[in-house]
Parts: structure tokens; sequence; C-alpha cells
């Protein structure tokens, strides 16, 4: 089922392993009170009960209770193991796929796991840095400073006695998450293959968006990278701290960084200076990394933040991290005046500019939507609002619409939501719409500046200039083509589809006809001069007759049911059932 085979496994043994794996998945599922997506599916028939030491919860209602779908999601994905886990905890920073109580219940999802022995790691950090560990660090403490599931992290010093945490890739996880992944490429496919309309929440692209997630947390390097960016645009903001890397002792599987003191947020006093003084920082440095820089922290949780002895703040674990384009935060200057100013239309259009439509939208009700949001929470003073529920509406709204918002944006409403609350835990009192006022006046004026405008300005006159220049050339091409008769035409999209098979049915329908035209004049005329005739039967007669009144037949059929056919997915769900049986 796999494309290769993990190290020391025959493919054979990856086959069973994988069909193990997905039982498991299954009864899981079921304990859990989601037979009814498997029976569905067809992994489960109508018929069949689940194993005796199986015991299955009540189906749930994901409509009528979200919020109990959602726990039992959660509780599935922690059963499930790290992949999951991890899964779980992308999906969370994803609002344009997944509704509100999902993303909220996700979002607790903790990522803890036991130890790995010291052995392990070390023979783990030999391999990765390709000298033995001794040889590369001149200690390394064997006391984990934390445990995860896709890795651990390690004091140690570098042979010139620097102090570092060095961040070792679990043995095996890989392999792990990559035969769990192949599974949910699997699964996905088969949801879309036999679930009617199930490719409208695109089960495929949400797995392979997925994947593509993992395999970078997976490489180290990735994270490596993300941390110099952020390093170097912090590298004169004496207030913000971002570890240094240190390339030598880094790999796909281990990385080393410099070691931060200092407390956690969550263990100052709420109200205090200290407090106050971080929430502001924290603020004016995410601030910068969105809309100055372009590339922020995609996961601002309190631990991965430190206040230190200094007063700086430092930022650590950098394997989620968001960039935005000029174009993109451009966009997002413009929603956030829009928002203020109550511009309905502005917000709907900005909303959809963020995203790709995956269907027809009504604009008009989508922007009496936006309406109805911004009504409801933009009617309290402003130091009241809450921003988090406010964009969690929004995306909501445009799911709801069928506008997929673009990953990164999602990224950044997530981590928005997470630094908030960390905010309002340290400083309750503090107005965040006042403090980031004067911010968003300078992002304004640095948007419509003299100086953009005029380079905007230039930019639509060069592409004006091109069309101009280029639309008689091209224009002259389509008479020639036409004159020499190699125009073509073509229609895409849903209606060019539905004209074609509609065409192909009418066709195949006028042939039908014309035959059984042909064989009723034919009858009569092989009567006159039979060839062939057995015990007093016509026998080229008879089949002309026979021929006409089958395709009669069946041109009539096919009218009574208006050429509908069965969809040729749904076979699948009984050959699925038999394979199972078997």
């Amino acid at each position: 089922m796999t494309e290769s085979a993990p190290k020391g496994r025959s493919l054979l043994q990856t086959a069973a392993h994988d069909l193990s794996r997905l039982a498991f998945i299954t009864n899981v599922l079921v304990r859990h009170g989601f037979s009814e997506l498997g029976r569905r599916s067809g992994v489960l028939s109508d018929e069949q009960t689940p194993p005796h030491e199986v015991r299955e919860a009540p189906t749930l209602d994901a409509r009528r209770d979200p919020a109990d779908a959602a726990k039992r999601f959660r509780r599935v994905l922690e059963e499930l193991g790290p992949t999951f886990v991890k899964v779980g905890q992308i999906l969370s920073t994803r609002p344009d796929v997944l509704p509100p109580p999902f993303i909220a219940e996700l979002a607790r999802l903790q990522d803890a796991a036991p130890s790995v022995r010291y052995s392990d790691i070390e023979a783990s950090v030999s391999a990765g840095l390709g000298r033995p560990l001794s040889e590369a660090f001149a200690t390394f403490d064997p006391t984990p400073l934390a445990s995860a599931s896709m890795a651990q992290a390690h004091r140690a010093t570098l042979p010139d006695g620097t102090p570092v945490v060095v961040k070792v890739q679990r043995p095996g996880i890989a392999d792990t998450m990559r035969s769990d992944l192949d599974l949910l490429h699997i699964l996905a496919r088969l949801l879309e293959a036999t679930i009617r309309d199930m490719d409208l929440y695109a089960p495929v692209d949400i797995v392979r968006v997925l994947d593509e997630a993992l395999s970078n947390e997976l490489d180290f390097l990735h994270e490596a990278h993300n941390l110099e960016t952020v390093a170097e645009h912090f590298v004169d903001q004496p207030n913000v701290h971002i570890p240094a890397l240190y390339r030598s002792h880094t790999s796909r599987t281990v990385l080393t960084m410099g070691l931060v003191d200092g407390e956690s947020p969550s263990e100052l006093i709420p109200g205090s200076e200290q407090a106050h003084a971080f929430a502001l920082g924290l603020v004016d440095a995410f601030f910068r990394m969105v809309f100055e820089h372009g590339t922020f922290h995609g996961d601002p949780h309190p631990g991965n933040l430190f206040y230190r002895d200094d007063g700086t703040l430092a930022f650590i674990d950098f394997g989620l991290c968001g960039f935005l384009s000029t174009t993109q935060r451009d966009r997002l200057v413009t929603l956030i005046v829009a928002v203020l100013a109550g511009d309905v239309d502005s917000i709907a259009r900005v909303l959809l500019r963020m995203g790709r439509p995956t269907a027809p939208i009504d604009m008009p009700r989508f922007k009496d939507e936006i309406a109805s949001i911004r009504e409801r929470y933009l009617k309290r003073s402003l130091r009241n609002i809450d921003l988090s529920a406010f964009v969690a509406e929004c995306f909501d709204a445009a799911q709801r619409y069928r506008i997929r918002i673009a990953a990164d944006y999602s990224i950044l409403s997530k981590a928005a939501v997470t630094l908030e609350g960390v905010v309002r835990q340290l400083a309750p009192e503090l107005d965040l719409i006042e403090h980031v006022g004067p911010y968003q006046r300078k992002l304004l004026a640095h948007l419509y500046s003299s100086d953009r405008l005029l380079k905007s300005g230039l930019a639509g006159a060069m592409h004006l200039g091109s069309f101009l220049r280029d639309v008689p050339e091209q224009l002259g091409q389509v008479l020639m083509d036409a004159e020499a008769g190699r125009l073509q035409i073509r229609v895409t999209g849903d209606a060019g589809g539905l004209l074609a098979k509609e065409l192909n049915r009418q066709g195949t329908r006028v042939f039908m006809a014309l035959c059984c035209a042909g064989l009723i004049v034919a009858t009569p005329l092989f009567l006159a001069h039979e060839p062939w005739w057995w015990r007093g039967i016509p026998l080229a007669t008879t089949a002309c007759a026979f021929m006409a009144s089958g395709f009669a037949f069946w041109g009539l059929a096919w009218h009574v049911v208006g050429g509908r056919v069965r969809d040729t997915r749904l076979p699948l769900v009984p050959l699925l059932r038999w394979l199972r049986k078997r």
C-alpha cells in the first residue's frame, strides 16, 4: 500500500502492517461513534458489527451536536498516536477547513510523549551529524528538557563551552508518519470515491496539505531556515531575542540552537509591570513580523515564549511559520481598515481575494452575513471586542460560502488568536486596538504613500502599454487562423461538460432511431427475397424485426429515465465489502 517499504521491512510486511493499522483505525473510529462514516465509505457494511472486544459508542450527529463531535474527534486523534496528534495540531491552524468547534477542541491537543532512552538518542545524534556525540559536544545532558511526539530536547555544550539546546528527532518517527500519511491518502481517496458530495470538502487536498506540513516538520533544516530568517529580521531589535543556530551541529534530524534562559509568561503575575511590558513587547514584535518582515511565528503559545532577565522577549520553536507576500500584507491592511471603518462591501471583497472560491458565491448574501457579524462584535466598545471570535466567525462564513482561505492567512489567524489569549491573560486592561492604532495608521500611510502610488501607476501604465501593443498582433493572428481554417474554440467548465454530455446523448438517440428505421424498412425487403428459411421461419427477416424492436425499446427506455445512470462510484462499495469479507 505504500510506495516504498520502510527500512528493514519488505513490501509484503509493509502491506500487512498497513492493513493491520487500517483495522486499528477503524476500531478506534467505531469506539468513538464514527461507525456511520465507516459504513458510508464501505469499510463497514450495514449489517456488520464491530468485534466483541470493541464496544461501539452511540453514533454521533455532528450537525445537532458539533461540540460533542469535535470532542470525540480529538480523542480519536489522541488514541491514534503521534502522526494524528500532529495532524490535529496542524488542522487547528486551518479555520478554512474545519468549523470553529473543531478548531477550539483541536487546540487542546497536547503534544507529549514518553522520553526516549539515552542510548537511542545518542545513536540518533551520531547518525544525524555523521560523527560520534562525544566528538560533537563537550557535554550532553541525558535527562531531556522536553519530550514530544516528534522530537526530544536536551541541554548540551559545544566543544568551545557554548551552552546549547539540541533537538533530536525520535527514532523511527519518520517511517511511522510516512506509513500513516500513506494510509490517510488512501482513506481520503476512498471517501471521495464512495461518499457522494464528499469531494466538496476536498479530503484529498487536505491530506496533501497535511503531508506537506508534516514533511516540513520532519526536516529540521526547514525549521533551521525559518530560525535564521527571523533572526536576520530582528538583528537590529535589541528588545527581541532569537536564539542562534549552529549549522555545523544541525541536520535533517538534529537541530542545535543557543540556550534561552528566562521565565515562561505563565509564571509572570498578571497585571504586573513585567507582565504588562512583556505583553506590549509581544504585540509589537508580532506586528513587525507580520507587516514589516512577512515571516511570523505560527504558534506563539507560552511554551514557545520567554521573558529574559534583561527584559527582552525570546521566541523558540520555529517549526511552524507563516509567510506573507507584499500583496498579501497589503490585503491584510486593507481588511483591517475596512473592518474599523465598517465598510462591509470591502470586507467581503478582500476576504474573497484572500482565498480561492470553489463554487459560485452569492455575494449579496455573503455581504449580509459579514454585516451581521460586524454588527454583532464591533457594536460594543473597542476595548471589549473579542477579536478571536470575530476572526473565527469571518473565516467560518467564508468556509460556508466555499471560499478556501490561503493557508498562510489561516496560520496567521490561529497565531493571532493564541497571541491575544496570552496578552489578555498577562495584561487584562490593555486596549489592543488603541495600542496598535498608531501602527495601523503608519501602515496605511505607507500603503497609500506617494512613492507606492507612483510605482503602482507606473506598473499599471506599463501593463496597459504592453496590452495595447500586443492586442493588434494577437487579433491579427486570430483572423489569420480563422481565414486558414485553423481556429478552434474549446469550451470548458461545468456548462461545457453538460453541453458535451447532452450532445452525446442526443446523438446516440438519433443513431438508434436511424438504425431502428433502417431495420424496419429492411424487414419487408428481406421477406420478399428471403435467402434463409428454417421450418417455415424467415431467419433474416425475423432477425431484422427483433433488432428493430430492441433499438426501439432501448430508445424508449432511455427516454423514460432521461439518460440517468447510476453513479459509477457506487459499485466500489460492494467491491470493498467483498474484499473485506475475503
